[in-house]
């Protein structure tokens, strides 16, 4: 029992300091939401960072963050939430969520050596699968009421250039949009 709980903290340390230290990295994957193991809301993703900027590409929507501010575009609505912070950010980015681990590490279980368990601030659940590449293939976030948030990677690719110009925000590309400022 005692080399398992060695190894685990080994896999977390590892798995820490494997999101911590690359520069770059874009994932495709799958998003939705269930209740009681019934599908409420699907659809596909892409996500890029680089140097603590990103840019998630989903379906309906688009979330952005520039090095200075949060931005949530909602073409079907034409509207641009422009915030401080965005709580996506914290499930669903590999190099947000090993900083989360990193800070509450002593509160973190393993199921087995390749699943990661932890609760949030919040008092979400969360299940995270990994390989032992230390690569994602499945975050769970439980929520209130039986409701969970599953992100599926299909495909990461790491340390690519990716160009600074996809996290550059420019109104001019938003004409007619409403800009809420929160």
């Amino acid at each position: 029992m005692c080399s398992n709980v060695y190894i685990s903290q080994d896999f977390i340390d590892k798995f820490i300091y494997h999101y911590s230290s690359l520069d770059s990295y874009s994932l495709e994957f799958d998003f939705m939401t269930k209740n009681q193991d019934k599908i409420i809301y699907s659809q596909k993703g892409i996500l890029f960072f680089s140097k603590g900027k990103f840019k998630i590409i989903l379906t309906d929507l688009t979330f952005l963050y520039d090095g200075e501010n949060h931005y949530t575009i909602i073409p079907d609505n034409k509207e641009i939430n422009i915030s401080a912070e965005n709580s996506i950010v914290n499930y669903i980015i590999p190099s947000k969520i090993v900083s989360t681990i990193s800070a509450i590490r002593d509160k973190i279980k393993m199921k087995n050596l390749f699943e990661i368990s932890y609760m949030d601030e919040s008092g979400n659940s969360f299940l995270i699968f990994a390989k032992d590449d230390f690569s994602i293939t499945r975050i769970d976030q439980s929520i209130n009421d039986g409701y969970i948030n599953s992100i599926i990677f299909n495909k990461t690719v790491y340390n690519e250039k990716i160009d600074d110009n996809l996290f550059y925000f420019d109104e001019k590309n938003y004409e007619g949009y409403y800009l809420n400022r929160l």
